[in-house]
């Protein structure tokens, strides 16, 4: 089968409101804004709204005049703790350091605005790869002529099956998500990959034990980079790269800069059209934006309270309209360690009930300031899944289509009283509220943790904040206490109150609530019916995953989802805080070229290797010219 085959009609109808989203676009103009009717999953919506501000920019197409040279002005907030991608489920190793110079066996299909990616995966490293009929076995075939790094140990010697072989060693060995691809009958046994062989240099054979509809995305996912089998004793994979991707890393101060140097062998012929990318590593905030402000980085840094002044300040920049809400919704899950209160699922529901999503939409989302200069920002409630999971995800203020179990996205102090009284704490309770006390989660995470702890309190959940350590203390004892496959045979660590996790995105429905709330998931949060046990999870949830995960009829599974939005509404293990998702903004220098033309799924491994390869630097126009 070839890369057009079944496995991208997976996520195909995702695009129905989608499309009515790029409708209005192009209707608009240069200065269009997006609004979408907030309806259920699958539904039709979307009109354009007036833009009195005159302020957004539109996507334009300059391909025909992109040149090479120059260097993208790009930035981080945080430096990574290991370069290894294969021995952490990190989102910074692997989305800021392997993105840029390591391959995967597929990527995911730009597409070109007005359209959307559609999660049709294509090759990367595989050239091709062929499915067979009853869906247990694929096969991938290499590209050919494909060398690693010039420095030693690799010296540029060729790429091979016996590379990926290696890497799926490691991956099997020490990877903490290898739940997701690696079969084992007692800690995996609903992963999908029995096997992997290899019969000549540049063909790789997976045999599968069940199939799973999320397979190929999750080789296209982040998880699974390839690397050369040096990188088990022949160089240190932690703080060493010896890659081959579009980009090599040529220089690195730690805590202070990463430089790339564009790969003048990668397959993709002509790309990247920029020499380098420097990436200066600014934990703060106020230094970021005045850096972006002298023009020295391009992208944007500008958190939502200042992108309008921003804008107005810097009049030749160009204020976007993100194109997608997000799919991945940090939540709240609970601890049920001793006599722990959250085991009382009434308590968990009294929780959602008294999150004030408006006024966090309005406070946090910046809304009410969008609205003051003319400016739509459209919004929808997150469910146990993402809101920008088109026909996946319902809207959980549609009664008609969520059900009864609607009512637990509401914000009613009343009734979650009622049901804290019923569950014998009629005069509330105290707990705490424990988060990742670093940087690396941003500004807006410690602040929305400020606010929910101020809304529970208000309902009379009287609510501490517990900031952690982020590597040492918040990592394994919080936010991966329950989770099976990150402890690896270490003893369960549990705790009593309230932890709001920043999850990872995954490239699928399915892949994503089977690695937050399924047991064998690479990220488990803990779930019990009876109190005990929180590792092995509820077994209803469970088997709700396992059916969603192994169903390749895109309606069916859908359907199924759907149904397990309604019973995890009233479960409530997962909240998701940030409840809500916007189609926020970004403020960007005009000297990138192609900004927002090529789109990326964001399901996907980042927009370094895919959209972004379109990306170039057009010095007449500011920061570096006047045009």
């Amino acid at each position: 089968m070839s890369t057009t085959g079944y496995w991208s009609r997976y996520v195909s109808e995702r695009l129905t409101r989608r499309r009515a989203l790029r409708g209005a676009a192009a209707a608009g103009g240069a200065v269009a804004t997006l609004s979408l009717a907030g309806c259920g999953g699958g539904d039709e919506g979307g009109q354009a709204t007036a833009d009195p501000s005159g302020l957004l920019t539109s996507p334009v197409d300059t391909s025909a005049q992109a040149k090479t040279g120059g260097v993208l002005k790009h930035f981080d907030t945080a430096d990574v703790t290991t370069f290894d991608p294969i021995a952490t489920t990190s989102f910074s190793a692997q989305a800021r350091i392997a993105a840029y110079t390591y391959p995967r066996m597929v990527k995911f299909k730009t597409a070109k605005f007005p359209d959307f990616a559609t999660g049709e995966v294509e090759g990367d490293l595989a050239e091709s790869f062929e499915i067979s009929g009853d869906k247990l076995q694929v096969t991938f075939r290499l590209r050919q002529g494909l060398k690693w790094d010039q420095r030693a140990p690799t010296s540029g010697r060729a790429i091979d099956a016996q590379d990926v072989m290696a890497t799926w060693a490691r991956y099997s060995r020490i990877s903490t998500s290898r739940g997701n691809l690696v079969y084992d009958a007692t800690s995996a046994p609903t992963a999908p990959v029995e096997s992997m062989t290899s019969p000549d240099a540049r063909t790789i054979v997976l045999k599968l034990k069940q199939p799973d509809a999320s397979l190929l995305p999750l080789f296209g996912w982040r998880s699974f980079y390839v690397m050369p089998r040096e990188a088990d004793g022949g160089f240190d994979p932690k703080g060493e790269t010896r890659g081959y991707g579009p980009w090599l890393l040529t220089e690195y101060s730690p805590g202070t800069l990463r430089v790339w140097t564009k790969n003048p062998d990668y397959y993709v012929k002509g790309r990247p059209y920029m020499d380098k990318v420097e990436v200066p590593i600014l934990p703060e905030y106020a230094t970021r934006l005045a850096q972006f402000k002298a023009g020295n980085i391009y992208t944007s840094v500008v958190q939502p309270d200042d992108v309008i002044q921003t804008k107005k300040d810097l009049s030749q920049t160009e204020l976007r309209q993100n194109e997608s809400y997000s799919t991945v919704p940090s939540d709240l899950g609970f601890g049920f360690s001793g006599d722990s209160p959250w085991k009382d699922e009434r308590l968990r529901q009294a929780v959602s009930l008294l999150l004030d999503r408006e006024l966090m939409i309005d406070t946090l989302g910046g809304r009410e300031k969008f609205k003051q200069q003319g400016i739509d920002l459209p919004a929808r409630y997150h469910s146990v899944i993402g809101a920008g999971w088109d026909g996946y995800w319902m809207d959980p203020k549609d009664e008609k289509k969520f059900g009864s179990n609607a009512k637990f996205y509401r914000y009613d102090v009343a009734e979650a009283k009622k049901l804290m009284a019923a569950a014998g704490f009629a005069n509330g309770l105290e707990t705490t509220l424990f988060f990742n006390g670093g940087t690396n989660y941003g500004a807006t995470y410690t602040r929305a943790a400020e606010v929910v702890a101020g809304l529970l309190s208000d309902g009379g959940i009287r609510t501490k904040l517990g900031p952690k350590e982020y590597q040492n203390d918040w990592l394994p004892n919080y936010h991966y206490a329950y989770c099976l496959q990150w402890r690896a045979g270490k003893p369960i660590v549990g705790f009593d109150g309230i932890a709001y996790r920043a999850v990872s995105g995954y490239p699928t429905v399915a892949s994503q609530i089977f690695q937050n709330l399924h047991r064998d998931g690479a990220e488990f949060e803990g779930a019990t019916v009876d109190g005990r046990n929180p590792e092995q999870g509820d077994p209803e949830v469970n088997n709700a995953i396992e059916r969603i995960k192994r169903e390749f009829d895109i309606k069916k599974q859908q359907e199924l989802a759907q149904d397990f939005q309604r019973m995890m509404a009233k479960k409530a293990y997962s909240i998701p805080n940030l409840p809500y998702a916007i189609l926020g903004f970004t403020v960007n220098w005009p000297v990138i070229g192609n900004m927002g033309v090529y789109r990326s799924w964001p399901g996907g491994a980042g927009s370094i290797t895919e959209s972004n390869l379109e990306w170039w630097i057009d010095d007449r126009r500011p920061p570096l010219g006047r045009a």
